[in-house]
């Protein structure tokens, strides 16, 4: 273990080395460039978390919205209900007026022929 933490250390320092001769900084520029690199990653571990609980609360609302929608719509089903149990009978009413009217005329048709 000690050796694999030694390696990464060696290789650390020489990322570091590299990456000032590559950009001409200097110890203090690097430490600037590292402290600015962590604060970055930071703020976006914290815009993550933020957006995350904004997710979770948006789909709490959908929920609670959908629950809701549901009621609504089983309310309008049980009005429909009451409303053609209502008019079933006048229908009945309409259907065997409209079938008597149609034998009377099919039986007037065929006398006057």
């Amino acid at each position: 273990m000690a050796k694999f933490i030694r390696n990464s250390l060696i290789g650390l320092g020489l990322s570091a080395a590299t990456y000032m001769l590559i950009n001409q900084k200097t110890p203090k520029a690097l430490y600037t460039d590292i402290k600015s690199y962590v604060q970055d990653v930071l703020d976006a571990a914290d815009n993550l978390q933020d957006a995350r609980e904004e997710f979770s609360d948006a789909q709490s609302n959908l929920s609670v919205q959908m629950a809701h929608a549901a009621e609504i719509f089983d309310d309008i089903q049980t009005e429909l209900d009451k409303f053609q149990f209502k008019i079933e009978p006048h229908v009945a009413i309409m259907k065997k007026r409209a079938d008597h009217l149609q034998d009377t005329l099919d039986h007037l048709t065929k006398t006057t022929d």
